[in-house]
């Protein structure tokens, strides 16, 4: 059972704001709102505080199991935030509605245009989103760059606000052109050599991830361009770029970087970031790599979301 499109209670509501309403478009969260009417938790079959609903099918290769996805995000292909291995799955408090949603069919609902619709805002409307994406279960913000946004409001991810149909999708998915997320991994390493190769596989998995076959026909070949030691929001970290030929263009250039976290030298944090190489004027340079990586930035952890579940 899915969750039909419709206004449900905002996930991401702040106590300091009025109560508002978010649009579900029936598979992930958008980013339009209006004045809500302050009801708390979702009803069975619709969003409630997680985005979560009722009898929520499994997803498409999975972002970020303790949870199924129903999002994919694109990161300048589809990075698919919480994807990868088992062990790197999150924890059961995220839903799949928390993950961005970088791949939108053809059929995607919009709210419908009324008094409180995002065309005529309501006069108590919340402050604009701030410009970094806070993770308050990892104490971890990404600064969003320049003609990005961010994805949602429970992780640290951006997207590139320029999409386009996937090359490889005869659905008409679309595919932005570029995005950056922060998860945490049970990787770990005790020297440099082992930092080296724990990121080595990141990448490796990040360029899977983000430019899969079925929207970009698959990945010919990659070179490495980039790698070497990297300090990260203050701790140390190690960095791998590829350059990835895909079957189906655009080619594009695929990071990770991994470092400690600012919160916890026990925890291994990896941003997964990628953008096109293409000659479209919305294309993002490569240089907006380098500016994830030195938006990292600790913002503490939250005290609203309970507390952080091991996997």
């Amino acid at each position: 059972m899915t969750t039909p499109p419709g206004w449900y209670p905002d996930p991401g509501q702040t106590p300091q704001h009025p109560p508002q309403e978010r649009w579900w478009d029936g598979s992930a969260w958008t980013s339009h709102t209006r004045s809500g009417t302050g009801t708390g938790a979702g009803t069975a079959g619709q969003p409630g505080r997680n985005g979560a609903a009722a009898g929520r099918g499994p997803l498409i290769a999975g972002i970020l199991g303790a949870v199924v996805l129903t999002a994919a995000l694109a990161l300048g292909g589809v990075l698919l935030l919480g994807g990868g291995s088992d062990e790197e799955k999150p924890e059961a408090a995220r839903s799949s509605s928390s993950e961005p949603d970088r791949s939108k069919g053809k059929g995607e609902s919009a709210p419908p245009e009324d008094e409180d619709s995002p065309s005529n805002p309501p006069s108590d409307s919340p402050s604009p989103i701030p410009r970094v994406a806070r993770d308050p279960l990892l104490g971890i913000g990404l600064t969003v760059p320049d003609g990005w946004q961010r994805a949602n409001d429970h992780n640290a991810a951006a997207l590139s606000k320029s999409a386009y149909r996937c090359p490889a999708d005869s659905a008409g998915k679309k595919c932005v052109r570029g995005g950056g997320f922060i998860k945490e991994t049970r990787g770990s390493w005790s020297d440099d050599d082992e930092l080296r190769e724990l990121t080595e596989a990141q990448v490796a998995k990040n360029a899977k991830a983000s430019y899969p076959k079925k929207s970009y026909g698959g990945i010919t070949s990659h070179k490495v361009v980039e790698s070497g030691a990297v300090t990260v929001a203050g701790e140390k970290g190690y960095r791998v770029r590829w350059r990835v030929k895909n079957k189906l263009k655009p080619d594009a250039y695929v990071e990770a970087v991994v470092f400690r976290s600012p919160e916890s030298s026990a925890s291994t944090l990896v941003l997964w970031s990628s953008v096109d190489m293409a000659d479209a004027e919305d294309a993002s340079p490569v240089s907006v790599l380098d500016d994830l990586r030195k938006g990292v930035v600790a913002t503490g952890t939250g005290q609203d979301e309970g507390p952080r579940k091991t996997v």
